[in-house]
């Protein structure tokens, strides 16, 4: 029977980080992984995405080459299959520089469906039969699965989720999308780039609702732009596969046909049969109870990423499981309150954002000031063609403190972690304001928004 000092359930974002920085602290450690290494994000999800969106943005530069001085000789058009073996390509060659990491950094592989049957035991079933694994610390990071509402027809085949979508080794003629959340509006913007038409559905009155009143115009903006018919306040009462695809019956009677459904209406964690009743660890909304420290309600047993936290974000699971990590292994002064984290969503143009909200912020009591800096002014953006975008500062109007920020345009999620860094750092507007920045760049953005905010504006409007 094997014995360890960490063992990791999940090779995930979260899984095999936790997994390697346990080793770096000098811990004996396992990941015990049921499927691929490098979970969701590297499978399923956050590479395979941002390849294909890089290919639609390519494919937009070669439509517009005129507009940079080049001559192509006729339309352009799209290989799918070609297409999607380039995406295929990337995730077979990124999960295997992991596998080859955890193997270098000596974690010890185990393929096989764990689970908790005591504090410090987990039952895992591996093709050559079960076996026992003992740990004195144990990390969850079981990860999430795409919701499957039972009133679809899945077995169809017409009916995707982003597993499906993304080991399909062809592009759908045409696609009706359940869900504007970030994931939906994400393959809306993959589809409409190639020239598939695409119906976006979503019940309630935004798309990312959760996002500041910004983000959501422009990505709703751009969505539009780029052909996506955007239905809002909607629901999908039923749906019926056909011979030619499937068929979507709203609520109101209208019906929208297309070859194929791509549905994301959310993530729900994966907590059940992994044994957390037996041990006692407690749940919250069926999400793990962690504390700043990752810490379950079972001393020894830690949670992360997407099984322990309502945001479903790599990075944030990532950071969690360096948490886990170095708590398991006694290294105690780390801990993260996990208030500032930022995020993007990769549509075209790109759009980020960390912190509270404009309608947050106010909501909570703070005076605040916002100022802007639109890309129109920005000189790199007149190069790159493309000056469509913002950087939006949220901040105490009497402390200078940052309390939020919005950037939308080229690089946005580059851009936005100079702010997060400094809301991290408890820097206020005016140290902004005051750090050289590089130009021509993005991020002098950033410092422009600043001075706006001082009211010494240099390029931005006053």
């Amino acid at each position: 029977m094997p014995t360890y000092d960490v063992a990791v359930l999940g090779g995930g974002p979260g899984g095999y980080v936790a997994a390697i920085r346990a080793v770096k602290r000098g811990a004996k450690t396992c990941c015990i992984e049921a499927d691929k290494i490098g979970g969701v994000c590297l499978n399923v999800g956050c590479i395979p995405s941002k390849a294909m969106l890089h290919a639609g943005e390519v494919f937009s530069h070669i439509k517009r080459a005129g507009d940079y001085g080049f001559s192509v000789p006729g339309a352009p058009s799209v290989n799918g299959a070609a297409y999607m073996n380039r995406v295929h390509g990337v995730v077979d060659v990124v999960r295997g520089g992991v596998e080859k990491l955890l193997k270098a950094r000596g974690v010890d592989v185990i393929r096989g469906r764990g689970r908790l049957v005591a504090r410090d035991a987990l039952d895992v079933k591996t093709d050559a039969g079960a076996q026992q694994v003992m740990a004195k610390a144990i990390i969850v990071a079981t990860g999430s699965r795409p919701a499957r509402p039972k009133f679809l027809p899945f077995s169809s085949g017409r009916v995707w989720t982003t597993d499906e979508a993304f080991a399909a080794t062809a592009l759908p003629e045409s696609v009706v999308i359940m869900g504007g959340g970030v994931i939906g509006c994400e393959f809306a913007t993959m589809y409409s780039e190639l020239g598939i038409p695409t119906t976006l559905i979503e019940m309630l009155g935004s798309v990312v609702a959760q996002c500041d009143d910004d983000i959501c115009k422009a990505v709703h903006r751009s969505l539009k732009a780029r052909g996506v018919k955007v239905l809002l306040g909607t629901k999908v009462a039923g749906m019926k596969a056909t011979a030619a695809g499937v068929e979507a019956q709203l609520e109101g009677g209208q019906t929208i046909a297309a070859s194929c459904a791509l549905v994301a209406v959310g993530r729900p964690p994966n907590v059940e049969d992994i044994g957390l009743e037996t041990v006692g660890v407690k749940l919250q909304d069926k999400v793990i109870q962690v504390d700043d420290r990752c810490r379950t309600s079972v001393e020894g047993i830690y949670a992360v990423g997407d099984c322990a936290e309502t945001r479903q974000y790599a990075h944030l699971a990532s950071r969690m499981g360096v948490v886990a990590a170095d708590q398991a292994t006694g290294h105690t002064e780390t801990r993260d309150r996990r208030d500032v984290v930022p995020i993007g969503i990769y549509t075209h143009p790109e759009v980020a954002s960390v912190g509270l909200t404009e309608a947050e912020a106010r909501k909570a009591g703070r005076k605040v000031r916002v100022a802007r800096f639109f890309y129109l002014a920005s000189g790199m953006a007149r190069a790159y063609g493309d000056t469509e975008g913002q950087v939006k500062l949220i901040a105490d109007e009497e402390l200078g403190e940052i309390l939020g920020a919005v950037v939308i345009g080229q690089h946005a999620t580059d851009v936005i972690q100079e702010i997060a860094l400094a809301m991290r750092q408890e820097l206020t507007v005016e140290e902004l304001a005051g750090t050289i920045h590089p130009h021509p760049t993005f991020v002098e953005g950033v410092m422009e928004a600043a001075e706006a905010w001082l009211g010494v504006p240099v390029h931005a409007a006053t």
